[in-house]
């Protein structure tokens, strides 16, 4: 809608007397923004340390305040402004402010920003190389709401003890563990590549240094926190060091190598520089190796090739060659795959393995084997050829078995059709016998239903006892010829 100037006129001078009266009522108080609530007007940090506290309640927000720190939930900004006056650190807090606040620090000219570093939180902390003769501003904002009670210190700190190479902190004894401190590391030149390292080789590192005295051992060597790897070099300058093991915290594990008597072994320890996630350094004498040795099947007969395999959880272990001896007299080269035997007799049998880490350990372990064969078979399976309604013919299974004396059992079924129904079962001990057998004598009963099938097929089914189980199982179960039969007062062929 369209007002005349009239009507325009007297909104303005409405708004005007409004705005008149409130400056004339007692007890109305204007809160007014921060003095360096805009870029243009920053507290000037002249000397360090430098510690300020202010009310960012009534901070406005500039349409060009950088927001790469934080894209979002930007409530309003103050700013100071530092030149640096020499080359080192220097770290900033909102360390004791009241609302979580979005700490930046820019370099350049306004509507020119390069964003150096950042942090939030209610005690957002930021540490960062400055270049002497630099000027760094800093912005903090409320996060999400307006900003309140703010607390804001800059100072500078010393570098990383052990950032230099030259520097490496002495690993006095074994367990060792330090927590670095990245966001006052940094990479120095001629640093070398580690293959676990990979966010390229120019990230913060600190330097330790293990000299192992003797005997030779395994050592191992761990990091915890995101992006944090370790290496391990052997010799004595940057530009020759010799990577000779290396793990990062993706994996999970530590790292192992081998330590020669008399040998410095150095320890570089690679992290995040902005230190949001802590980083732990651990390093410990190696576990001592202890394979699962596993072997199936786990009751073998002559008639099995038996496999043998060794494994072991920790990733240091791998891959693990290993030695078999089987105990017969028979044996495997070292490998890091399964090996297969079979055993010409039956017997206990000592299997002896001797393993081997990567990093040089070593075990022998033993694992006994019990070769069993137990060999029964259905030799003779006899039915009636022929049978009428109502008549009850024998029926007949001969065992055989020349090895162990057996507790077995036939089960013996016919097929009505549509599934095996059992119509008889018989335990008895077989005696190991080279030549003879052991009968199972039944008797059946010929039904009605049986005359109506008109042919009936039986099956006989050989069972050892549990855990007996037979080794060539193929002569286990036998289905006879079918039986025919007739209806009552029919004629049938005598058998």
């Amino acid at each position: 809608m369209l007002l005349s100037l009239r009507s325009r006129g007297r909104i303005a001078l409405a708004t005007a007397l409004t705005a008149a009266f409130a400056l004339l009522v007692p007890g109305v108080a204007h809160a007014a923004p921060p003095s360096n609530d805009d870029f243009d007007q920053p507290v000037a940090v002249t000397a360090l340390p430098f510690a300020a506290q202010l009310d960012t309640t009534e901070a406005t927000q500039a349409v060009d305040d950088p927001s790469w720190c934080q894209s979002y939930d930007v409530r309003g900004s103050v700013w100071f402004r530092y030149t640096a006056t020499a080359d080192g650190y220097l770290r900033a807090t909102t360390q004791d402010s009241d609302p979580s606040m979005i700490l930046s620090v820019h370099s350049g000219a306004r509507g020119d920003l390069r964003g150096i570093a950042c942090a939030t939180g209610t005690a957002a902390t930021t540490t960062f190389r400055a270049t002497a003769g630099t000027t760094y501003s800093f912005m903090v904002s409320g996060y999400d709401v307006p900003g309140g009670a703010l607390s804001f210190a800059l100072d500078s700190v010393a570098a990383a003890a052990n950032d230099d190479f030259a520097a490496a902190e002495p690993v006095p004894a074994l367990p060792f563990s330090a927590r670095p401190d990245f966001s006052v590391a940094s990479f120095e030149a001629d640093e070398p590549e580690s293959s676990c390292q990979y966010e390229g080789n120019l990230v913060p590192s600190v330097w330790y240094a293990y000299p192992n005295p003797g005997p030779a051992k395994s050592v191992t060597a761990r990091t915890t926190g995101s992006g944090s790897a370790v290496s391990v070099y052997t010799r004595a300058s940057l530009p020759e060091l010799k990577q000779v093991a290396c793990t990062s915290n993706s994996y999970g594990q530590p790292t192992a190598f081998r330590a020669a008597a008399g040998t410095t072994y150095y320890v570089r320890v690679t992290g995040p520089a902005d230190g949001r996630e802590p980083v732990s350094l651990t390093v410990d004498d190696a576990p001592a190796l202890d394979p699962s040795v596993y072997q199936s099947p786990s009751y073998p007969t002559v008639y099995d090739t038996v496999s043998f395999s060794a494994e072991s959880w920790n990733d240091i272990d791998k891959p693990m060659t290993v030695a078999w001896d089987f105990g017969d007299g028979a044996t495997a080269p070292a490998t890091t795959g399964t090996v297969s035997h079979r055993y010409a007799k039956d017997g206990t049998y000592t299997a002896t393995l001797h393993a081997t880490s990567p990093d040089g350990r070593t075990v022998t372990k033993t694992d006994e084997v019990v070769v069993t064969t137990h060999d029964v078979g259905i030799a003779k399976f006899s039915v009636p050829a022929s049978a009428r309604e109502g008549d009850s013919k024998a029926i007949s299974v001969d065992v055989s078995n020349t090895r162990y004396t057996e507790t077995a059992t036939v089960v013996l079924s016919k097929y009505d059709g549509t599934w095996w129904r059992e119509v008889g079962r018989l335990t008895l001990e077989v005696p190991a016998r080279p030549t003879r057998t052991v009968k199972f004598p039944f008797s059946y009963t010929f039904s009605p239903d049986d005359a109506a099938m008109g042919k009936i097929a039986f099956r006989a089914e050989l069972k050892l006892d549990y855990p007996v189980t037979d080794a060539r199982q193929a002569d286990n179960e036998v289905i006879a010829i079918a039986t025919t039969v007739k209806p009552r007062g029919s004629r049938v062929v005598a058998v």
